[in-house]
């Protein structure tokens, strides 16, 4: 069975601070508008974090558009790195641009 850290890994995490007398780190998976480009976590109540984006039903706080959300991602070196231990692919793509 998956522990929790393990379902979030390759997952773009919030890193506000949760408020309602949890005093930790959100750790929320972090969505950007497609309408607005407004990023943070979703919450199922208003105020729940400190970089909260989006409400349970996917409305951004900023601009109020509904299911505009989509899904941050991290960049190559921290997600795709690990699928070709010990091959850095993205440096060898590089590396053939520069001749």
């Amino acid at each position: 069975m998956d522990t929790y850290e393990n379902i979030k890994t390759g997952m773009v995490l919030c890193d506000g601070e949760r408020k309602g007398g949890y005093a930790f780190t959100c750790r929320g998976q972090v969505y950007t508008c497609k309408g607005c480009g407004n990023t943070g976590c979703r919450q199922s109540k208003e105020d729940a974090c400190s970089k909260q984006a989006f409400s349970v039903t996917f409305q951004c706080l900023s601009c109020g558009s509904i299911g505009q959300q989509e899904t941050a991602t991290l960049d190559y070196t921290q997600t795709q790195a690990w699928l070709h231990p010990g091959e850095d692919s993205h440096a060898n793509a590089e590396g053939a641009h520069a001749e």
